[in-house]
């Protein structure tokens, strides 16, 4: 990350009438330069056109303060701000070494780089890249337009996981299920050879979290787990009847939807394979605190990229910090 740093060196000789010619006036004092955010002690104001402090018409001339480092309420009021002090203060964009992803400091840029703060009034937006050259990825195939409700909902993960309401949410086709050619070969989703499938969903204290599980299962029910899984999930505070939420992995949406599956028999855990880019209507929710609820829901058409090619550019970092393992 590059650091770009601007100092700028200010000298002003201001002579006075019936005043020693040699003498310099102090900074902020009256007759002397105005401080660099273009203001003087307290009582004074500066005048844009010289950039030398005078007399405020409307303030008595005991106010004045002749030492930017007087310590009187008036003098504190007007000393510059520090850049580079650790602190954020008036007048300052951003405090200096300060970094943030690229599209916080402009929604043009895509969120896989980051902004250095630059002597405390702008961002180093050397390191990003622009949104709009990633938007040319194609997806390599796309979910079609599902609405789907969960009558029951888990109260927190450890309920889920032991599927006590099986029954009601096994069924014998997939609701989110595509076909893709990479390399010449055939990537399904589900699993081509599962005929059951769990789709379920539980929340915890801020977040509501789906999960479609497939499963290859003789008349028995004795079931053996396939991959890939489809996982989606928001935040609860968005999850408002009515409301059309934005599905994809950088902060501006509010819907993160991925296939885990694992790919390689030396991989220890599921990676993420494919992210999803579309929307989430919110039909109905009914979420109550200690107990199930339920949750109807629409999606648009998704779209399915990879994680290094999507339309927000490459993601892969993004959901490493997150703590994914990202398919090989």
């Amino acid at each position: 990350m590059k650091k770009i740093f601007l100092i700028l060196f200010a000298l002003f000789l201001i002579v006075s009438c019936g005043e020693d010619p040699e003498a310099e006036a102090v900074q902020g004092a009256l007759g002397g330069s105005c401080y660099p955010n273009k203001t003087c002690d307290g009582g004074l104001v500066c005048s844009e056109e010289n950039n030398i402090c005078e007399k405020d018409g409307d303030s008595a001339d005991s106010g004045n303060s002749t030492d930017p480092d007087d310590s009187t309420d008036s003098g504190n009021e007007n000393k510059q701000a520090e850049c580079g002090n650790g602190v954020k203060e008036e007048g300052e964009l951003c405090e200096e070494g300060e970094y943030v992803t690229c599209s916080k400091v402009d929604d043009k840029y895509s969120s896989s780089n980051f902004a250095i703060c630059r002597s405390c009034s702008s961002w180093n937006t050397d390191e990003c890249e622009e949104a709009q050259q990633q938007q040319g990825a194609q997806p390599l195939a796309s979910f079609p337009a599902r609405t789907h409700e969960l009558t029951y909902l888990y109260n927190g993960v450890d309920d889920f996981s032991g599927m006590a309401n099986q029954e009601d949410e096994l069924w014998k086709s997939a609701l989110f299920n595509a076909s893709i050619t990479m390399s010449g070969e055939t990537y399904s989703i589900p699993n081509p050879q599962a005929n059951v499938h769990w789709i379920a969903a539980y929340y915890d204290s801020s977040v509501l979290t789906f999960y479609q599980n497939s499963f290859l299962c003789d008349e028995e029910m004795n079931c053996n787990f396939t991959t890939p899984s489809v996982i989606f999930g928001g935040a609860l505070s968005d999850l408002k009847a009515g409301k059309e939420l934005s599905i994809g992995i950088a902060d501006k949406n509010q819907v993160n939807m991925l296939i885990e599956d694992v790919l390689t028999t030396d991989q220890e855990q599921d990676c993420v394979m494919l992210v999803g880019y579309g929307t989430l209507t919110v039909d109905s929710v009914n979420i109550a605190a200690g107990a199930a609820g339920n949750f109807k829901f629409t999606t648009s058409k998704i779209g399915l990229y990879l994680p290094a090619s999507t339309p927000e550019g490459d993601m892969t970092g993004e959901l490493e910090t997150a703590g994914f393992t990202i398919c090989k």
